[in-house]
């Protein structure tokens, strides 16, 4: 490529560039200073790259050299010489001196990988032999010889150098796991990231691989606490080892800055397509309220509200039978098949665009447990709004409308209803089967540039299977912004229908 085709590349991804920098170090000075030399670098080796298609794995590359060089750079100690006059037999200096190298010393065996630091605590503080060392530890006496011979180099190193801790050490990145799956339920797997730790372990080796003890730097945790965290990542494979001790992540990470620019881009290209398709879902309505069921007298806007999850996800499923191989769903864990993902973003972003909770088979906890709900907490909606709000009383009011003592609040169908629901709706379906077809392009053309080049074999399966979580919340936002769509403000349930499963 020519250096004139790589700036232009360069420019493009420069905010995704800060962000790298921003991410790896304290102040935003040095991201500055980073992000600099990290463009630098990529300029200077324009002529190495073949193509375009090979620019984003290998400007990570670059970032992660870059990055060991700047840290290199910042952690020359400078010394001051001081008066030896100043010293004398009693100076207590000399005793905060040594208390502070033997805290430093402790730091650095902090960042030793197992095998070093067990045969370093075996040898040096447990006063062992090296063949007792070996054997204790299931080691042979060579290997012991050359763990120890390295740690003193590495401690040496480490102790000599001007240790700065990562940003997430005491600023943890905010990380929330998402997934969607079918069978049976994984308690560990759901609560994996109750805990700070393992999304900062992601968020941190998630564009470029890092071993546990720059792990141990970047979140300013001992290496002991973090290998069972690894461990347990790496048996969920969402994590990977890789050769010289090195592990990188192994999930799709929707960052702030891939959302804000995916929903801008979405936004703008599907906003006048979700109006039209709003306004024909409307003109289907007769044929509907024809159906005659509790609820089919409710005014327009509110009948959308209540099917228009529904709709959104009869589309996403003929999306991904069309797919076919491209949008199945792998094994996560057992037997189970689904999707995993996660989101990093700031606490004081509130989303529009996001749907908290949904499901298409809402189980109700009523006296008749033949009826279900279908029902999206819409983000563009009041939380008041949400069906999730109203659940016992969707449930007293179903116990009511069947006993013939009250009105419905949300439309309510049998099953032969419902069936004749999707058929009235054929239409409109196959529009919203088309709208995420534009939804997964653009989501793909915006991620390629967002996520590291190891996530490009699953890349194509997570943003196809995912698609749902946050294109029903798009839909509904554009809809209220292109006054197709108005929020009641009476804070009654919206976005939820009731039928019967059985």
């Amino acid at each position: 490529m020519t250096q004139e085709q790589t700036a232009a590349l360069v420019e493009e991804n420069m905010k995704t560039i800060f962000a790298y920098a921003l991410s790896r170090v304290s102040h935003k000075e040095d991201a500055e200073d980073l992000a600099g030399d990290i463009v630098l670098a990529i300029l200077q080796s324009s002529h190495r790259l073949r193509d375009d298609h090979a620019f984003f794995g290998y400007i990570w590359s670059i970032a992660a050299n870059t990055y060991k060089k700047f840290l290199r750079r910042k952690s020359r100690s400078r010394w001051e010489t001081l008066d030896e006059e100043l010293a004398d037999a009693d100076d207590f200096t000399r005793d905060i001196l040594k208390s502070a190298e033997f805290n430093i010393l402790r730091r650095e065996l902090s960042l030793l990988s197992r095998e070093y630091r067990e045969c370093t605590v075996a040898y040096y503080f447990q006063g062992l032999s090296c063949g007792e060392t070996a054997s204790r530890l299931g080691l042979s006496l060579d290997m012991v010889k050359y763990y120890l011979f390295k740690t003193r180099k590495i401690l040496k190193e480490g102790i000599q150098m001007e240790r700065e801790f990562g940003t997430k050490s005491y600023h943890p990145a905010k990380f929330k796991f998402c997934t969607i799956f079918s069978q049976h339920y994984n308690k560990e797997y759901q609560n994996l990231f109750s805990r700070k730790l393992p999304g900062n372990i992601l968020v941190s080796a998630y564009y470029t691989p890092m071993t546990i003890r720059e792990l141990a730097i970047e979140l300013g945790v001992a290496a002991v606490y973090l290998e069972d965290e690894i461990a347990l990542l790496e048996r969920y494979q969402l994590l990977t080892a890789l050769p010289g001790g090195k592990y990188q992540t192994r999930l799709i990470i929707f960052t702030e800055d891939y959302r804000n620019e995916f929903y801008k881009t979405a936004e703008n290209s599907v906003s006048a397509d979700i109006a039209g398709l709003i306004s024909r879902i409307k003109e289907d309505l007769p044929a509907l309220r024809a159906l005659d069921f509790p609820g089919s007298t409710l005014e327009d806007n509110r009948l959308v509200w209540a099917f228009l999850f529904e709709l959104v996800r009869e589309g996403f499923n003929r999306f991904i039978s069309d797919l076919g191989d491209e949008g199945a769903a792998p094994r996560i864990y057992g037997s189970a098949t689904g999707i995993s993902y996660g989101l990093s973003y700031e606490p004081s972003v509130t989303d529009e665009y996001d749907v908290p909770a949904f499901a298409g088979y809402w189980g109700l906890a009523s006296d008749d447990s033949n009826y279900a709900g279908s029902y999206a907490d819409f983000g563009i909606l009041p939380r008041e709004n949400h069906p999730s709000f109203h659940a016992g009383e969707l449930v007293q009011n179903l116990e009511a409308v069947l006993a013939g003592s009250a009105h419905a609040t949300v439309p309510i169908l049998d099953r032969e209803q419902k069936k004749t629901m999707t058929a009235v709706f054929r239409r409109d379906i196959t529009e919203l089967s088309s709208l995420h077809k534009k939804l997964y392009r653009c989501a793909l053309s915006i991620m390629k540039t967002h996520a590291p080049g190891n996530a490009a074999p699953i890349l194509n399966r997570v943003l196809a299977n995912s698609l749902l979580s946050y294109s029903a919340g798009l839909i509904s936002a554009c809809a209220v912004k292109s006054g197709a769509l108005a929020i009641p403000k009476d804070g009654s349930p919206l976005g939820i229908f009731l039928y019967k499963t059985e």
